[in-house]
């Protein structure tokens, strides 16, 4: 995972990327100072070649009619990484060897390779496994009757191993076939005890598109001596690494919002088992050679998460440690890692009655590494570590099988209840898209929703049955449905392993308002909101209609419109409001309305009407007849302020500097949303590419710094002549700097009063120097949300109903106040933080900073976007302000300071 408590910050407070090299862009955020935290035992290396019977129980007997990896790979697990394509090779072998296994596949990734399940267990309980699934389940259920002793004792025990959800985070996913055949071919008594008592889930590897990129790029550079330099290129990889999938997305972070292919299988399949105990099998930096399991660091730990949770992961830890320290291997427990951020696959099992477990193995990035001071670490014995832990993890459980059943049980059929508590909640809006999108997400984990019989009023909105939901409190997903709705801002600790909000209406920008028990309807029918299919919008042809038209703040209106126009078609956008006639009467449209005229297209009138219903069957847009050019009031049709559009020609910059995760998120929306073809374009190509290719060139988060002059040159040159350069983050705060003039003296943001010396002269001598982590980490910006405030009349601020608008912020860098106030579509709140942590400090100094900034320079224009508008591919709520500048930032006007 690669992540430790406050990797060391550049000159803005900031979390720096490893430096080693950051070109590479493949270890984000090294895990540090671990031979000082961990002890300073040399690593150890695997004694000879490895050997399959060098990983299992010495003495062990095994059915020799079962494969053994060797005979179907052609190697010895250890001996090198294998490929995805190996590892399915020899587990559907496996599976068709043993009555022990049941293969399934639980989807598909990116790439098309298969998501395998390995579902372990005797063959008796295989032949009875939909029943006993079904009784395992109803132990949950806080609607049955409490479940008898009887059917307590009776019910299995499951468990779900799941390795490498980071592609390039080789040993799990080499661990995985071991384990794999331990439990199909082992004659132990324990072992046939074991699936008698317990089903046992195997991922064997979460993310198969990394996994595949890791694999080919070590085989193409190791030595037929191994080399253990951490130099070595073998272990560079290039940018963007294997650690994420396809779109170079970290799915370990991914759990909740479940917008990856391979997150949404994963998610159903945890959702079917509901297990009791999790091993997430990962890696982390090689300093010092050791190994981590939680418990983890005990006050950093989820308030939401019970006490209990914890209680059983440190009674399994003993489990571990024993087999560990049998290896003489080093390991350490309570430092670096927390049980904070619920999108992990070790914290998503926590607030849904199971104890999932993080496993970090020292990584080898190929076969052999140089730990620091010359101690060495070798692949056989990273896999061997893994192998360990599965099986101490396996047999913790089922020491403990009576106690996490109980805990389970207990968790869901007593959860807590807060005095004012709501009874639940209505979530709707104007755009049926964004509201469907919410009650999806919120579906895939086994939250249940209601519909509204009838218009409701709560909380000064008003909430109409086809475009609201209802989310009833008491449900068996209570505690979950607590982590996605609440607004948290008190922390018993202000150091985060990763954010510190998720608050997913926030995310989807859906107002979810409370409802007392009053308040909340008795009869609540089935909702069709939240289907996988996006609800479908509305198309009517009218035989006298001079144009259609569209609302922009439908939430696929991007593209429904890149659709059409790649098809010909020609549209225009409303800079002003416009009432339009219809057949069925007057229509009025905010700013941003999509106006296509009949007349002057290119397709035949049969053509463009058949392209208008599609938008609207297949991207959810009301498409309207309009009757007249005249409008009774706003813009008529032919105004100066209604303005032609152009298809959009993309390029993103990608490549060495390039932050892999930022860029493979714009990637994602961009491809995947809106469908809009995509240049990736390297950042080191700036300089040489054809940039009259494109309008508009994308710069994600990353190090521009390292850009020269003679590239900045480049741009300003191809902005000025009409291109519209789109940059987030450290690439805004670059572009300001480089492409445009300095802003005024008097138009910086206040930065606070200076302070007369450092913040550490307050503290005592006396342990200063071991409270620096908690100290700086106090003023970091630990991923919260922030409320800023948009300008909707703004061309970059259209589609959205509200001028309230929550973003997902991290970092505390700003972006300086222009001295033309209408460069600023969207400023921070004076009072910005709407949930996570942030100090009182940070908050004013981020208070009424830009957000978004929009500067013409020559005929093209700069757009500054101060946060991530499309953070992991969850955060829907700022997306359309993406949109906005690729389809409307040229039809932005020169303003200019007004003189007093």
């Amino acid at each position: 995972m690669q992540i430790t408590d406050l990797p060391s910050a550049g000159t803005d407070g900031r979390p720096q990327l490893d430096r080693r090299p950051r070109r590479a862009g493949l270890r984000t955020l090294t895990l540090v100072a671990l031979v000082a935290s961990a002890g300073a035992a040399a690593a150890q290396t695997w004694s000879g070649a490895p050997t399959l019977s060098g990983y299992l129980p010495a003495g062990a007997s095994y059915a020799p009619e079962v494969p053994t990896p060797a005979s179907v790979l052609g190697f010895e697990v250890g001996s090198r990484a294998m490929t995805p394509g190996e590892q399915e090779s020899y587990l559907r072998r496996l599976a068709a060897s043993s009555d022990r296994i049941r293969l399934e596949e639980q989807g598909r990734s990116h790439e098309g390779r298969p998501q395998l399940l390995l579902v372990f267990s005797s063959p008796g309980n295989l032949a009875r496994l939909e029943q006993l699934r079904e009784r395992h389940l109803a132990l949950t259920d806080p609607a049955a009757p409490a479940p008898s002793a009887a059917a307590l004792a009776e019910a299995p025990l499951v468990v779900w191993l799941a390795y490498s959800i980071h592609g390039d985070e080789a040993s799990g996913a080499n661990a995985a076939p071991v384990v794999a055949y331990h439990l199909a071919a082992s004659r132990d008594p324990a072992v046939l005890d074991l699936l008698e008592r317990s089903i046992v889930l195997v991922d064997p590897t979460q993310n198969p598109d990394g996994m595949a990129r890791f694999s080919s790029w070590v085989a193409s550079h190791s030595s037929a001596v191994p080399v253990a330099d951490p130099q070595h290129r073998e272990k560079r990889q290039p940018w963007p690494s294997g650690r994420g999938n396809h779109y170079w997305l970290d799915l370990n972070r991914d759990w909740l919002a479940a917008e990856q292919p391979e997150s949404r299988s994963r998610v159903a399949t945890f959702q079917r088992w509901r297990p009791h105990v999790v091993g997430d099998f990962h890696e982390m930096g090689s300093g010092g050679g050791s190994y981590f399991f939680q418990p983890g660091v005990p006050e950093r730990t989820n308030p939401l998460t019970p006490a209990r949770n914890q209680e059983l992961t440190a009674a399994i830890a003993r489990y571990h440690a024993r087999a560990l320290d049998r290896a003489a291997r080093r390991y350490f427990t309570r430092e670096s890692y927390d049980d904070f951020y619920y999108a992990k696959g070790s914290t998503y099992p926590d607030i849904q009655g199971a104890v999932g477990i993080l496993f970090e193995q020292a990584t080898t990035e190929g076969r052999v590494i140089d730990t620091g001071g010359g101690a060495l670490l070798d692949f056989p014995t990273a896999v061997h570590n893994h192998v360990l832990t599965s099986l101490s993890t396996l047999e913790g459980a089922l020491a403990l099988r009576d106690e996490l059943v109980a805990h389970q049980v207990a968790f869901y059929r007593d959860p807590p209840r807060q005095a004012g508590a709501p009874a639940g909640w209505v979530c709707g809006d104007a755009d049926r898209g964004r509201v469907d999108g919410l009650a999806r997400a919120l579906r895939r984990h086994g939250i249940e929703l209601g519909g509204l019989a009838r218009p409701l009023s709560a909380g000064g909105a008003a909430f109409e049955p086809e475009r609201a939901f209802l989310v009833p409190a008491t449900q068996r997903q209570r505690r979950l449905l607590t982590a996605l709705f609440e607004e948290r801002s008190e922390f018993p600790s202000t150091t985060f392993y990763d954010v510190s909000a998720w608050t997913f209406p926030r995310s989807w920008d859906v107002p979810c308002v409370p409802l007392s028990s009053a308040q909340l309807p008795d009869a609540r029918p089935a909702t069709a909101l939240g289907a996988e299919a996006p609800p479908p919008g509305a198309f009517r042809a009218a035989e006298g209609a001079v144009a259609y038209a569209f609302d922009w703040s439908a939430h696929l209106a991007p593209r429904a419109l890149r659709r059409l126009l790649a098809a010909g078609v020609q549209a225009a956008a409303a800079l002003r409001p416009v009432t339009v006639a219809t057949p069925d009467g007057e229509r009025a449209l905010p700013a941003g309305a999509i106006l296509v005229p009949v007349a002057r297209q290119a397709l035949e009138r049969a053509a463009l009407e058949r392209a208008l219903a599609a938008a609207a069957a297949e991207d959810g847009v009301e498409v309207a007849a309009v009757t007249s050019g005249l409008a009774s009031a706003g813009l008529d049709l032919g105004s100066l302020h209604v303005r032609p559009l152009l298809e959009p020609r993309v390029a993103l910059a990608v490549g060495d500097g390039v932050d892999s995760s930022a860029a493979g998120a714009l990637w994602h929306l961009l491809d995947r949303h809106w469908e809009i073809p995509t240049t990736l374009l390297e950042r080191d190509e700036l300089g040489s590419a054809d940039l009259s290719r494109y309008t508009h060139l994308v710069l994600p988060d990353g190090t521009w710094n390292e850009v020269g002059d003679a590239v900045v040159a480049r741009l300003r040159a191809w902005v000025e002549g009409g291109g519209v350069l789109m940059a987030m983050q450290d690439g805004a705060r670059w572009a300001g700097a480089k492409l445009l003039p300095p802003p005024a003296a008097d138009a910086a943001p206040a930065a606070g009063p200076a302070a007369a010396t450092s913040p550490a002269e307050s503290l005592p001598i006396a342990g200063r120097y071991a409270r620096y982590e908690a100290e700086r980490a106090r003023d970091l910006v630990a991923g919260a949300i922030f409320a800023m405030q948009l300008d909707t009349s703004h061309p970059l601020g259209f589609g959205y109903p509200r001028t309230e608008v929550a973003a997902f912020r991290s970092g505390t860098d700003v972006l300086p106040a222009p001295a033309n106030p209408f460069e600023v579509v969207a400023r921070y709140s004076e009072r910005p933080r709407v949930a996570g942590y942030t100090s009182e400090a940070t908050e004013r100094r981020l208070a009424g900073t830009p957000a978004l900034l929009a500067t013409r320079l020559g005929r093209g224009t700069v757009v500054r976007f101060a946060d991530d508008p499309a953070f992991r591919t969850h955060w829907h709520g700022t997306e359309k302000l993406v949109a906005n500048a690729l389809f409307f930032a040229r039809l932005v006007d020169r303003t200019a300071p007004l003189t007093p």
